[in-house]
């Protein structure tokens, strides 16, 4: 009960009449404590703390290590600040930490997390942590989650992570992270998501990415990544979510992107790819969001792409497509909500069939050689973007009647 009160002295509410009344000093029935779970076999020990969203301000005091049967520490969405006490390392039946969201929880991961071995899931997202990820929590043998993305990381990732047969999920986005993807992160057979979004990292994407057999989302835009998209030979995919947009990426769109049928987001916008669309892309039945914009791609583009019905999202502005928008466009993608097509090579008339796609909010087509006249798009009640500007022909004209 002591490590308890202490926990409370350090924590303060914003409301004033308090969110923790039942913690109080001279009640020995601290098992029925807000927020406390105790053992079914051993009732006198705390196994888990739940005291998510309760506008705790405060600091964790070290004496938290003294609750040596804790199994659940779960702290989100608070006000918590100061750094992770290093005592968490006397917690060795700790399975589960989350202290995401607390924005003001700052300093360096301690290290002396990595001994807590049994560690399952770490959650320490969304807070002003620094300096580099311990490389010991990448040895972690039951390590299933880690999550530590949205605070002031630097350093490479550490080379161990991928070595837990466990691993499921590592989401590290929004830091400023350095180097290569760790080989052994890159070839978890396990893993399902890896987020490493917005950071400084760099080198050549694994080619063992596209040959995982469990991947689900695979999340590395806004990094400094260069080399080509690796062959893609996996048919067997359950990859829903690529995204590769904004690095340094460079030569031609594999048409092996078409083998993965479980896609239902595919970017790779802001790079340096040349060449064709492959038809191959147009294969993917349920993709929702297609963003090719600002690259270097070029030809027509395949009539197969005009006919994903699943599309919200087309994206293939600021390249050097030529040809036609085909007619039906309005049938053929009843649920495009997105379509941007601004600053290419294409001609012919803008197809008035697309006032049919009743969901669009944003059209660009600026910048492009189309002729004729402009369909009637202000009977789009959910439109909010229309841009039609730097029409390279003159020819062009709004429909009055």
């Amino acid at each position: 009960m002591e490590a308890l009160l202490c926990l409370k002295h350090h924590l303060t509410v914003s409301d004033p009449i308090g969110l923790l009344p039942s913690w109080k000093n001279d009640s020995m029935q601290f098992c029925s404590w807000s927020g406390v779970t105790c053992s079914k076999q051993q009732s006198s020990r705390v196994v888990a703390l739940d005291l998510e969203s309760l506008s705790l301000h405060g600091q964790i005091p070290p004496y938290i290590g003294n609750l040596t049967f804790l199994k659940r520490i779960h702290l989100p969405n608070n006000q918590l600040h100061s750094q992770i006490p290093a005592k968490l390392d006397q917690l060795n039946r700790l399975r589960y930490l989350n202290l995401s969201s607390n924005n003001f929880i700052s300093g360096r991961i301690p290290e002396s997390l990595s001994s807590c071995f049994g560690l399952q899931v770490i959650d320490l997202s969304s807070n002003s942590l620094s300096g580099s990820i311990p490389e010991g929590l990448g040895s972690l043998s039951n390590l299933s989650v880690l999550r530590i993305s949205g605070n002031y990381l630097t350093g490479n990732i550490p080379i161990s992570l991928g070595s837990s047969s466990s691993l499921v999920s590592v989401i590290l986005n929004n830091n400023s992270l350095t180097g290569p993807i760790p080989l052994l992160l890159a070839n978890s057979w396990s893993l399902k998501v890896l987020g490493l979004r917005n950071n400084n990292l760099s080198g050549e994407l694994p080619p063992s990415l596209s040959k995982s057999t469990s991947l689900q989302m695979l999340v590395l835009a806004e990094n400094n990544f260069v080399g080509s998209i690796p062959v893609l030979s996996n048919i067997d995919s359950p990859l829903q979510y690529l995204i590769l947009q904004l690095n340094d990426l460079t030569g031609t769109i594999p048409s092996t992107l078409g083998n993965f049928t479980s896609l239902l987001w595919l970017t790779f916008g802001g790079n340096s790819f040349h060449g064709s669309i492959p038809m191959s892309i147009g294969k993917i039945a349920n993709l929702q969001v297609l963003d090719m914009t600002n690259n270097g791609l070029s030809g027509t583009v395949p009539a197969s792409i005009y006919n994903m019905s699943a599309l919200t999202h087309l994206g293939m502005g600021m390249n050097n497509l030529t040809g036609e928008i085909l007619a039906n466009i309005g049938y053929n993608l009843p649920r495009i909500v997105n379509s941007i097509m601004a600053r290419n090579k294409f001609t012919g008339q803008i197809p008035i069939l697309l006032v049919n796609t009743t969901n669009l909010q944003i059209i660009n087509l600026g910048d492009n050689a189309f002729h004729g006249n402009i369909p009637l798009f202000g009977t789009l009640s959910n439109l909010i973007e229309l841009d039609f500007q730097k029409l390279r022909n003159n020819s062009t004209c709004a429909r009055c009647d």
